[in-house]
């Protein structure tokens, strides 16, 4: 699908008519995830806890097929293969790669990192081990209790529990914020702006994030194009059990809006697929 035939948002967020042979495919495929489908792991997974949820990234981080008898492991490949899976296995690799750069760049300093939307955060433990002499804490939010749990457990694994902090908290209240202490250098929230409906929900936001909490630098992910965000709208669900609506937004827009608040420095890169940018931008103080 190119760029030019994929839906815009308000298209996705209107049902198709009754007649659409689009709506007919898409309630057909839907019927068959929700029986069949869910022998496989991460389509359960998805239609339990929500396919924009942390539970259902970080099961395809994993990417080991898993499902009951053999076809649901053969279906479960399948959805591990799709592009989009493909798209957020690269950016875990490039989010990784950016805070590790972070963190050398800090040459051993004090460092406190907060991912304000982290699921398990797996790519952030994994710069941990791979940065000798890093001296970093981190805080970890997430609005699902379930998954701080999961992401516990790892750090427990890996030995990395006593410089790791859960809490759960919303990263779209001003106030939840404000409980965050101290200023942290690096503020990580990666997969959240794709679920945010409003452009001004996310402008307001980024002013937030410089303001309240001002750290000295920021990474997030931009969803720019996906060539399956028509059948993702029609077909799954989110963590309301509502239409997994994606707003796919330029990532220079984006980029604007944190110059705005006050952020600089875009480092920008894509991954592989076209579907994602990681973003890097510094606060104006730093």
């Amino acid at each position: 699908m190119s760029r030019k035939s994929m839906p815009d948002f308000m298209e996705l967020i209107n049902p198709l008519p009754w007649y659409s042979p689009k709506r007919w495919y898409y309630g057909f495929f839907s019927v068959f995830l929700r029986t069949v489908g869910r022998l496989s792991e991460g389509i359960r997974i998805g239609y339990t806890y929500g396919f924009d949820s942390g539970m259902i990234m970080n099961y395809v981080y994993e990417n080991t097929p898993r499902g009951r008898f053999y076809i649901g492991r053969f279906i479960d490949r399948i959805f591990l293969d799709q592009i989009t899976c493909k798209a957020f296995r690269s950016i875990k690799q490039i989010q990784k790669d950016m805070i590790k750069r972070y963190l050398k760049e800090r040459d051993g300093k004090p460092t406190f990192i907060v991912d304000l939307a982290s699921g398990k955060a797996d790519y952030i433990y994994c710069a941990l081990k791979e940065v000798e002499g890093a001296n970093v804490r981190v805080l970890l939010r997430d609005i699902d209790e379930k998954a701080l749990r999961e992401s516990r457990v790892i750090a427990e694994r890996l030995g990395l529990v006593d410089r790791i902090k859960y809490e759960v908290g919303d990263a779209l209240d001003p106030q939840s914020l404000k409980e965050i202490y101290p200023r942290p250098n690096l503020v990580v929230e990666v997969g959240l702006y794709g679920i945010i409906h409003e452009d001004e929900l996310v402008r307001k936001h980024l002013h937030h994030v410089r303001n309240i909490l001002n750290p000295d630098a920021l990474l997030f992910n931009v969803q720019t194009y996906n060539p399956q965000i028509e059948l993702i709208a029609r077909v799954l669900t989110n963590q309301k059990g509502e239409r997994c609506i994606w707003h796919l937004r330029p990532v220079d827009r984006v980029v604007g809006w944190a110059r705005e608040a006050g952020f600089e420095n875009p480092e920008i890169t894509m991954d592989p697929y076209g579907i994602y940018a990681v973003v890097m931008m510094r606060g104006t103080e730093a």
